[in-house]
Formats: structure tokens, C-alpha cells, sequence
């Protein structure tokens, strides 16, 4: 039933055409248009005197600057509170057809407030704390955001319907790179400055048996609960203060008190609490990531109480976009937190309680409500409804807005009956608080796992299937009241400090319908009505996409972009699923939703970046290696000498004397049982079931999709010991994969011991190795007593140790392998016995020359996470017909019947190797536009012992599969012509390092 428009006599009369004065604040208003005439200052142009609760601080104004005019703020302000209260309406300019845009979330959930602050673009301003001096600018908008030329593109909009990008621009082909280049030119938002200087990020591990995530009543008491039953609890906000919703409510004493209590209880309790912090992502086994400022949390929980709470989101119909709509959790926000009022005549619509309680909030602050439509068909609270009634405002039961317009902000809206019973009524306003859907803040949730469910009746997603350890409390949960929230919150608390079942903890509360029902609103026309506001999506073009085919919510996002935004979703993801279910004749829970991941808030990639703060692994000679002046440099979790003296100077000492290097970094594990082989068999591409003792294979091992996970040697020692080296970078996961499978029964009485820091390897190297080696060891070094490719145990110079005769330099060396304890000695004494024959140490940059020499490549820089041994040159290697079943057999004999489609292979290039670097693309030249890249560099040194320049790189294979093929290398803007090479460069048959 639709009550009809009543209007009730002020029985205070309203403020047309007279001035309001009110503490700080002297506003004169003109209600026929709507719009404000500021008197005085205009940091209290929008100002209402100071109030409990309020966060700015009036004391302490700050200036700072927008688009190059000054204005004023307080302390407390966030940049669009401050904005705001300036009678600032636009923000922003959107991303498709440059609309204007003005505050709507207040929460830092949409694009609209959206600005760049000096070099960093993208800032959420109604989340950023305004500070003094502030340079801020608007993004998107040229030559201003007052006057932005590019909201022309919105009058030739029908030319660019969804999908454009797929459909147009492609004929005549020649013309693509031009309008390529215009596209992108267009495309972006803020503006990024590569000189700009590197920040300071850093990153830091914490650990507690609960983390709750959501500081509002029910994380307050879900972490009082958990700190209760003695467990460490860390409690994480993304706001400044906890409180959640409360913070902005109605100020209540009672509930402030109670909110300083919680906080006082947990400080007793020794928890942590992380306010301005965002957990953005849910990973394996309780492995959160937060970040706060320049700051990267890793986070390892025992149980997580997610009570992040519920967002408002806009409802669709024409123009409602623009500035001067905004949802009345922003307006709550700006009027409780900082003192701010959104305008000065308003409507609110809303489809629950919640709206009224906001209409009379702003009465009190001195708003002139004129309306309020309330989808429902039975008004709201009786004390709210008198209150409003008294006050004037005009109550449209039953009504729902359809369109606001104005010339650059709202001028006046129209309201019209749910059921079309009624003519649609016109109001005249400067803003519209919309109060009618609220979607839960379960990202979390759905990355651990828990199934989304659409409830019809209450027209939003709710949770189910929760995985073990994951407690929901509070709105995020489902519809309740601020005293259900703090009960809830206390039960889930309780249940993950116990170690529980996980629960939703909804027992015992009463559904409250709370969003709205409908999905476009009747009687929308004119202007465009957008679903998602970072990409310009409207309902129109969800229509057409899902007619053009792309009627799954997964294809509908990538084909429409809806979604995909900055604000990922949070803002559309329920209004694009619910109108690709009207267009498909689905409901929304056969509709589905897209899949939710990490992050679930932007992060900057210099936090990602940031200072790993991982353990610094030393070897046991490193201070000889400092104290010989070596370069250091990091490899994996290792510091590692790179060179001494000059890197061609250690390479031509080892092809012509002998050079010395530090290789304990490599992973060293010894593997005793009888069912080493077959453990080995199954986790390697090689055979090893007919190794004889005193003998050493070089091994690739797999994962099951036949990516290369390591690399290294195997020596069999005796029947049942085995001695393992892995790659320096990879030990520490050689480990965890052999005993992973060992536990799973692979390794039928296999013992695994890492011996990698408790051992140290120098690899002895040259045609001179041997001469310099044996006066220091009884062991025979002849070829004839140990042959390449053999494993000897001998004393050197007193010391007991494992002698692997391999040859990663391609010249005839030995890896020696000792107890830490006397590797200083060991090492002084083969440097001293092999000064008068010309020995020096070297570092890994001479390594890696003399590897590139014999073309070895390196597991993770010549190979990627789809790199398999077939593609990497390495067939040899693959036994598809040993008689074990091994990891990665089925998709490598797939790859073999198929064939591979890159080849890792050699080349030979004239040009010098400083003017060519790792990562530069292999191209095939056009005859027009730019040339067709087809493949990389993934290695590339000068080699002083062939004077050239050569190289590793990844081609297609028809182009890989002859010797000396030319092919072109993109270097600055040049193509340099560059030839196949197969085999090693250097002594190919091998000669040298089995001599």
C-alpha cells in the first residue's frame, strides 16, 4: 500500500530565505535552488558546532591545497571531510566518459574520491588523514576537473558500447598501433613518475592464537572473549579508531564507554590491536596479509573471527553518479565524525530503519530534510516518524528515486511508486542520501573457502560451509541489531579461543530485512544509470553483453570490465550479479558470483616489495671473504662473494690455472634407507635404481605438471646413503618436497638430513686442480682411480671429506665437501697451495660466465613456473620409460608427443654484452608497426675466452631447431641480429673436465 505525500507544518519554521546560526557556523540558504551562500571562513562553510564524538580538533587548522587553490581544514579532517566542508562538490572525474564525481562511500569502497598526492596516484582522500601543507590534485581530468575536455567522449558514447575495444579499431590493420597508442593514452587514472625516489617499505611477522578482523561491537567483544580464555589476540580495523559502525552512529554515552571498556580489557590483556590496517588477503592454514601505510603484515593465526561488517551500496538509476549523491553511511560520517553537513536541503531513500535514523540526524544538525522515500510499504519507527513529521518532511511510503539531475551536481530528483500506482513526484534538493541495499564484508570468508548463499527475503549474500577455524560475528553474518553484534561477537570469541567448530554465531537473532528488492528502479530514463563506477558500466550495457553471449558472471566481468575496478567489486559485485540474472532468466544463486582474491584492498607494490626481513644466511668463511675485499651480493636468503678482483681476470685463471670458489650455499642432504632409490626414482626425471656405488648423476626433479622444481647431483655413497645437492635458492623447498612425499609413503625407511649449514663445499677448479689437490690427500686423483662423474671420501690436509668429481666450469675440478668447523682452514690451505700455480678465488659472476660457456642453464633464471626439462633443452634427462611412476610422467609424455613450443637454446651475438641484458625480447620484424615479440633473453655474458658475446634465450621451436638460424634481439629501439648456437660453446666433447 502506498501512503499518500503528506505534508506536515513546520512547527519550527524552516529556514527559506532566513540565516541559521549556530556555534562556529553562519550559513545563509536559499531553499528554492537549494544551495548554500557561505558567510565567514570557509573551512565553516559546512561546519556545525563541535559534538561528542567528532574527531577533528578544532584547535589545530591545517592548510593545504587543491588544483592550486588554498583552503582549510582542521586535525582529524580526512582530505574529502576537509573538501567537503569547503563546499567542494567534485572530486573527480570518472574513468570511461569523464563524468563528475563527488563523495558516495565515505569508507574508501568506491573510485569517486579517488586523487593524487604529489607522486602518489590513487588516493582514497575520504580515508587519507588531512595533514598541513597537503599538495593535492584531482586525477583523470584535462585540462581541469572543472572543465575536463575528455566528457566529450560521453556524447559519442554510442559509438563506444561495450566491449568497443574488442569490435572497432582493428581494420585497416596498419592503423591498430595508432589507435593502440590512443587508447592507452586515454586509459588509467592517476599519473605515475618513474624518478620519483624509492619510499621506505617494510615488512613484519606476527603470530596469535585469534586474530579478529573488524573492530565494531562484535570484534570488540570477540577479542575481550578470546583474551578472556587466555589467548594472545591481535585485532585489526581498517578505520583510525575501533568502534566500527558505532564511531559514526548517533553519540550515545553508554555506548562510548562501553567501546573504551573493551579497549581497556584488552590492553590489560596484553593484546594487539592494529588500527588504519587492512587485511587484504586469506591464504593456506590461516596465513593472513594486512597492510598499514608502507608496512606489510604476514600473519599466522590459529583461528580468525572475521566480523568485518557490512558496506552500503548505491542502488541503479539515472544520473546516479553524480555529485551530491552519496550514501547516508558517508553522510553519518561526515556529520558525526567531523562536523560536517553533505548540503543543505536533502532527500533520503532508503528501504530500512536505518534511513530515518539518518533523516533525523541531519534535522538536528540544522538540514533541511524535505523528503524521504521508503520503499516499504509501513512507515519506519514511530518516534522517528513523528520527529520527521514535526519537522516538516515531506514521507513518500512506498516510493523509490528514479532519477537526480543537475548541471553539475543535483538540482532536483525524482521519486516514483514501487508499484506504478502513482505520478512520480519532483523535488527540489543539493544532495540525496541513499540508504538501501548492504552487502557483508565477507572477502575474507569466501577466500578460506565458506560457499556464498543469496537470501531472497533479505536480497543479500549470506555465508555457509564455513572451514575449519573461521568464526562470523556481526553484520557480516547476516541482518542484526548493535546489541545482537556485541552478543554474537562474544559467542565466536569464545568458540576460536576454544578451538570449536566454526559457526556463524547467528543463534538467537532476528532477521531484519534491510536491503532493497529492487534492481533498477522504475521509471529510469534520461541519464545513464551505472552499475559499476570505476569502469562506467551501465545496466545497459550488462543487456547488451549478456545478448552478445557472455551470459556467465565470470565472462560478463572480463567482457564488460564490471568489476574490475578500484574498488573491486565491493560497490557493484551484488547490483551486476542480480541484473545478469534478470537478463538471463537465472535467479542469483543459480547466477553465482565471481571468484573473490587477494588483495581485497589496493596495495602499493613497494609494500609487496619491501624489505623481506628474512634470516641473512652467512657461509663459515664469509668474514675471509670480507676481509679479502670481495663485492657481496645476495642470492636467495645467502651473501655470496660475486668477484674479488675482476670477473674475466677469475674466468681466465680458471680455463688456464685453477680458481677456487665458495659454493656452500648448495643445498647438501644425506639420505639413508632402503627406499632411498625408490624415493628418488619418483621425484626425479632420471633413473637411479642402477647408480653403483661411488658414482654421481646430475638430476632434474618435477613436479606433476612436469615443471622443474630443482636441480642437482646424487652420489650414491654406499647401498643405503645417499648424498643430494640442490640449487643454493632452492634447498630449503628440495627439503620440504622430498619429505613431504617421504611422509606420504614414498620413502619406505628413508631418514632425511639437511646438512646444508652445518657443512660448507668449495669447488676446485682448472686444468691445474689436481696438481694443486693431491699433495694435500692420500687419495689417488688420477683419471684412471677417480673419473669424472665419482664420489671418493678422502682426508684433505687433515680433513675428512666428501670429494665429488663434477664439472659445472667445464674444466676438471673437484667439489670438496667438509664440516663447517674446519672450512676457514681447509679454505686458507687450497688457497695457499695453490698460489705458486696461479689459482684465485672467484666469485659467482665468473661462474656464471663459465657455466654460459658450456651452456648450463639455472633453475629460476633460465626457467620460469612453466618451464619443463623437454622445453629446456634437457631431453637427456627424461626417462619416460623407467620402470618407477614418476612426478610429472603423464604431462611430460604429453609434451613429448607434442612437442614443445619454445626451446631454451644458445646464441652468438657480435655486439658486446654490457649493451644486451637478461629480460630484452627476441621480435620478428614487421613490415609494418611494431615488431612481433616471440620470445626473451634469459642469460647473456661476455665470454673472454671466446672473445663474443653469448647467451641462453627462449625461441619458438621451428626457429630453435637449426644451428646458426638468425633471429633479431629488440635492443633501444634496435634490432640486433643475433645465431642459433646448440651444445656448449666451449670444448663441446667435453674433453677438458674429463681429462
Amino acid at each position: 500500500m502506498v501512503v499518500p505525500s503528506i505534508r506536515v507544518r513546520n512547527v519550527v519554521p524552516r529556514r527559506a530565505g532566513s540565516t541559521h546560526q549556530s556555534g562556529d557556523q553562519k550559513l545563509a540558504v536559499d531553499c528554492r535552488h537549494g544551495r548554500r551562500r557561505p558567510t565567514g571562513d570557509d573551512v565553516k562553510g559546512r561546519r556545525i558546532e563541535a559534538r561528542p564524538g567528532q574527531v577533528v580538533d578544532r584547535a589545530e587548522p591545517l592548510s593545504f591545497q587543491f588544483d592550486g587553490r588554498s583552503y582549510t581544514g582542521y586535525a582529524g579532517d580526512t582530505i574529502a571531510s576537509a573538501l567537503t566542508a569547503a563546499g567542494v562538490g567534485i572530486l573527480s572525474r570518472s574513468f570511461k566518459y569523464h563524468r563528475p564525481r563527488g563523495l558516495l562511500c565515505g569508507a574508501g569502497h568506491c573510485p569517486n574520491c579517488l586523487v593524487q598526492i604529489g607522486d602518489e596516484p590513487s588516493v582514497r582522500s575520504c580515508t587519507r588523514p588531512l595533514e598541513q601543507g597537503m599538495d593535492i590534485r584531482s586525477q583523470n581530468a584535462w585540462p581541469s576537473l572543472d572543465n575536463d575536455l575528455m566528457q566529450l567522449t560521453e556524447s559519442v558514447s554510442r559509438f563506444l558500447p561495450v566491449g568497443f575495444y574488442y569490435k572497432i579499431f582493428h581494420r585497416p590493420r596498419f592503423l591498430w598501433p595508432a589507435f593502440e597508442h590512443l587508447l592507452r593514452n586515454a586509459a588509467g587514472l592517476g599519473v605515475i613518475d618513474p624518478q620519483t625516489p624509492e619510499g621506505s617499505y617494510d615488512k613484519q611477522y606476527l603470530h596469535a592464537d585469534v586474530v579478529v578482523v573488524g573492530g565494531g561491537p562484535a570484534g570488540l567483544s570477540a577479542a575481550v572473549a578470546a583474551a578472556d580464555h587466555g589467548s594472545r589476540v591481535l585485532l585489526i580495523d581498517e578505520n583510525a579508531d575501533v568502534g566500527g559502525h558505532l564511531r559514526f552512529d548517533r553519540p550515545d554515552e553508554t555506548v562510548t564507554e562501553r567501546i573504551a571498556q573493551c579497549r581497556k580489557a584488552l590492553d590489560q590483556a596484553g593484546a594487539t590491536i592494529l588500527t588504519r590496517t587492512s587485511v587484504v588477503g586469506w591464504y593456506q592454514d590461516h596465513w593472513l596479509s594486512a597492510v598499514r601505510g608502507n608496512r606489510l603484515y604476514k600473519i599466522r593465526a590459529g583461528a580468525v573471527v572475521v566480523a568485518s561488517g557490512a558496506f552500503e551500496a548505491p542502488p541503479i538509476f539515472a544520473g546516479n553518479d553524480r555529485p551530491g549523491v552519496l550514501l547516508a553511511s558517508a553522510a553519518q560520517r561526515l556529520l558525526h565524525l567531523h562536523g560536517v553537513i553533505p548540503g543543505q536541503r536533502g532527500v533520503i531513500v532508503t528501504a530500512s530503519d536505518a534511513g530515518w535514523a539518518v533523516a533525523v540526524d541531519l534535522i538536528e544538525a540544522g538540514v533541511d530534510i524535505v523528503a524521504i522515500a521508503d520503499e516499504r510499504p509501513e512507515p519506519g519507527p514511530p518516534e522517528q516518524h513523528e520527529t520527521l513529521t514535526t519537522a516538516g518532511v515531506v514521507i513518500h511510503q512506498g516510493y523509490t528515486i528514479s532519477a537526480a539531475r543537475g548541471a553539475r551536481g543535483v538540482d532536483e530528483v525524482d521519486l516514483v511508486p514501487v508499484d506504478g500506482t502513482a505520478a512520480k513526484q519532483t523535488i527540489r534538493c543539493d544532495f540525496v542520501a541513499l540508504s538501501t541495499s548492504w552487502i557483508p564484508s565477507a572477502e575474507l570468508a569466501t577466500m578460506a573457502g565458506a560457499r556464498s548463499h543469496y537470501d531472497e527475503t533479505l536480497a543479500e549474500m549470506t555465508l555457509e560451509d564455513l572451514p575449519e577455524g573461521i568464526f562470523l560475528a556481526g553484520r557480516v553474518a547476516g541482518p542484526c541489531t548493535a546489541e545482537q553484534e556485541w552478543i554474537q561477537g562474544s559467542a565466536a570469541g569464545t568458540a576460536a579461543a576454544a578451538g570449536g567448530p566454526s559457526h556463524d554465531s547467528t543463534t538467537g537473532t532476528t532477521p531484519i530485512p534491510r536491503s532493497s528488492q529492487i534492481v533498477v528502479s522504475p521509471g529510469s530514463a534520461g541519464d545513464k544509470r551505472f552499475v559499476c563506477f570505476c569502469e562506467d558500466v551501465t545496466d545497459t550495457d550488462i543487456e547488451t553483453a549478456v545478448a552478445e553471449g557472455y551470459d556467465r558472471i565470470e565472462l560478463l566481468k572480463r567482457y564488460s570490465t564490471v568489476g574490475m575496478g578500484p574498488c573491486q567489486g565491493r560497490m557493484c559485485g551484488l547490483n551486476s550479479i542480480r541484473l545478469c540474472a534478470q537478463n538471463t532468466g537465472q535467479s542469483v544463486q543459480e547466477t553465482g558470483r565471481t571468484t573473490g582474491r587477494p588483495p581485497v584492498t589496493p596495495v602499493s607494490l613497494g609494500a609487496l616489495a619491501g624489505q623481506k626481513m628474512e634470516p641473512v644466511q652467512l657461509s663459515a668463511i664469509h668474514d675471509w671473504h670480507v676481509g679479502h675485499e670481495a663485492r657481496l651480493m645476495v642470492a636467495g636468503p645467502w651473501m655470496r662473494p660475486e668477484h674479488y678482483g675482476t670477473p674475466e681476470d677469475e674466468v681466465r685463471a680458471v680455463r688456464e690455472a685453477a680458481g677456487l670458489i665458495d659454493v656452500s650455499p648448495l643445498g647438501k642432504l644425506k639420505l639413508t634407507g632402503p627406499g632411498v632409490a625408490t624415493l628418488l626414482e619418483r621425484l626425479y626425471v632420471n633413473p637411479w635404481k642402477d647408480l653403483r656405488r661411488g658414482r654421481v648423476r646430475y638430476g632434474i626433479m618435477c613436479n606433476d605438471e612436469g615443471i622443474i622444481l630443482d636441480d642437482g647431483v646424487c652420489a650414491r655413497i654406499s647401498d643405503h646413503e645417499w648424498y643430494v645437492s640442490t640449487t643454493s635458492t632452492g634447498a630449503s623447498g628440495a627439503v620440504e618436497w622430498m619429505e613431504w612425499w617421504r611422509q606420504s609413503g614414498w620413502g619406505d625407511g628413508v631418514h632425511i638430513t639437511d646438512m646444508t649449514e652445518t657443512h660448507a663445499a668449495f669447488n676446485l677448479a682448472g686444468p691445474l686442480s689436481r696438481q694443486i689437490l693431491q699433495p694435500l690427500t692420500s687419495r689417488d686423483l688420477s683419471h684412471g682411480k677417480f673419473p669424472y662423474m665419482r664420489a671418493r671420501r678422502a682426508k684433505v690436509a687433515g680433513v675428512p671429506c666428501l670429494l665429488l668429481r663434477i664439472g659445472f666450469t667445464g674444466e676438471l675440478g673437484y667439489e670438496i665437501h667438509c664440516p663447517a668447523g674446519y672450512a676457514r682452514y681447509l679454505w686458507e690451505t687450497l688457497i695457499e697451495a695453490g698460489i705458486p700455480h696461479g689459482l684465485l678465488p672467484f666469485g659467482v659472476e665468473a661462474q656464471r660466465v663459465l657455466r654460459l660457456e658450456k651452456g648450463h642453464f639455472i633453475v629460476g633464471q633460465d626457467t620460469d613456473a612453466l618451464t619443463d626439462p623437454l622445453a629446456a633443452d634437457a631431453p637427456w634427462a627424461v626417462r619416460l620409460d623407467k620402470d618407477e611412476d614418476f612426478l610429472g610422467r603423464r604431462a611430460l609424455t604429453r609434451i613429448s608427443e607434442e612437442g614443445p613450443r619454445q626451446r631454451l637454446v644458445g646464441f652468438r651475438t657480435r655486439r658486446r654484452a654490457d649493451a644486451l641484458v637478461e629480460g630484452l625480447q627476441v621480435v620478428r620484424p614487421a613490415d609494418r608497426g611494431a615488431p612481433e615479440i616471440i620470445g626473451w633473453i634469459s642469460s647473456c655474458r661476455y665470454s673472454p675466452t671466446l672473445q663474443e658475446t653469448i647467451g641462453l634465450c627462449w625461441l619458438p621451436t621451428e626457429l630453435a631447431e637449426q644451428q646458426d638460424t638468425p633471429f633479431h634481439i629488440h635492443v633501444e629501439g634496435q634490432l640486433e641480429l643475433a645465431h642459433v648456437h646448440h651444445g656448449p660453446f666451449y670444448d663441446p666433447q667435453g674433453e677438458r673436465l674429463r681429462s
